[in-house]
């Protein structure tokens, strides 16, 4: 048991508040029912409740417990089978082999719980892919306060495939997966999630199941075998990121990722404050050079590349290149370009299921 407790307060306490004006939020809730035990956090924004804990069950009821005190007992108890029972004044004792703890808890019926919700607007994904997508995009999440709705990811049903896209203002970064018949229900939605919601599920995502969210018109729940995870959502109007990405381009470029990604990195080896220091790409017949010059030195460095297309000279702060081109899987990208001053749209040879727009950076004298 000792294990399998573990397992799930290492879930929930990813959702614990740490600064908070109400005590309650410090801890985590057990309920015991005639299936076994439940653990839940939740921080108002977001909250985790695990499936229910193989357990004996001699009495129903629930607790509150202060999470990092509970954590730290289960942690350091000498066996596996752990005892845990509470009186009528939340007084809790954990007990193993030898060792026993007392605790105050607090009452379980005084800890806020997510409500109820219907789950018929809903969605079907392998957690893999729902995590993959989460990763190709999560980065270009805004960090400003200037419009909180940026804070978060748009999630987008939309011809028959599923959009997630983040924008910060500088880039926007977009992946779709098609959906199989049967895989939704209810109308297409469109919402936008917290990052820090979806960076949390996307590290506790599970490589082999199938993930099951469902939306009302204030919060997500992504639910599995595991746990259900419950999020609000961000409210404000999402950039019409669907107009900012066309093929009106004049130079083409396809290269090696790897190859202009390690060129990249070599840059920015100059230019460590990449906002104040770009680094410029000149577009040639075949091949990109890509020179960084700060009062630290001088950087030069030349990958091959199909160009076609007009030859061209642009800057941009390294940073969200990099970023791009670790999140395509693909080992050659296509760049495309229009003027020094236009962004850049970046995605994989053979997909466009995942892509990028990078506005560039003006280049000095």
């Amino acid at each position: 048991m000792k294990d399998r407790l573990l397992e799930g307060i290492g879930l929930v306490g990813r959702t614990v508040s740490t600064r908070t004006p109400l005590p309650i939020l410090e801890c985590i809730l057990l309920t015991a029912d005639d299936n076994g035990l439940r653990l839940m956090a939740n921080d108002l924004e977001m909250s985790i409740e695990t499936d229910h804990l193989e357990a004996e069950i001699e009495n129903t009821g629930s607790v509150a417990l202060e999470a990092k005190l509970f954590t730290d007992i289960v942690k350091k108890m000498p066996n596996d089978y752990i005892e845990i029972s509470c009186d009528e004044d939340n007084v809790t004792i954990c007990k193993s082999g030898k060792a026993r703890f007392k605790i105050l808890g607090k009452p379980g019926e005084e800890f806020p719980v997510m409500p109820n919700l219907e789950r018929e607007n809903g969605y079907t994904l392998a957690a893999k892919q729902l995590k993959e997508m989460i990763r190709q995009t999560i980065f270009s999440v805004a960090v400003e306060d200037t419009k909180p709705v940026l804070k978060g990811e748009l999630i987008q049903h939309r011809n028959n495939a599923l959009n997630i896209v983040a924008v910060d203002g500088f880039r926007i970064s977009y992946r779709r997966a098609d959906l199989p018949e049967g895989a939704t229900t209810g109308e297409p939605i469109s919402v936008v999630v917290p990052a820090k919601a979806l960076h949390e599920l996307s590290r506790i995502l599970p490589e082999d199941e199938e993930v099951k969210f469902y939306f009302t018109d204030k919060r997500i729940v992504f639910d599995l075998p595991q746990f259900i995870f419950v999020s609000r959502l961000l409210e404000g109007e999402f950039i019409r990121y669907d107009q900012i990405f066309n093929e009106d381009f004049t130079t083409n470029v396809t290269v090696e990722r790897t190859a202009f990604l390690d060129g990249l990195e070599r840059a920015c080896l100059i230019a460590r404050e990449s906002k104040k220091s770009p680094v410029k790409l000149e577009i040639k017949d075949n091949h990109i050079v890509i020179t960084s010059n700060t009062e630290m030195g001088t950087a030069y460095d030349e990958v091959s590349a199909d160009v076609d297309g007009n030859t061209l000279e642009i800057a941009f702060n390294p940073r969200y290149l990099i970023d791009a081109l670790r999140a395509i899987d693909e080992e050659r990208v296509v760049a495309r370009f229009t003027t020094g001053l236009s962004p850049c749209i970046i995605r994989g040879l053979e997909s466009d299921e995942a892509k990028y727009l990078i506005l560039p950076l003006r280049l000095r004298g």
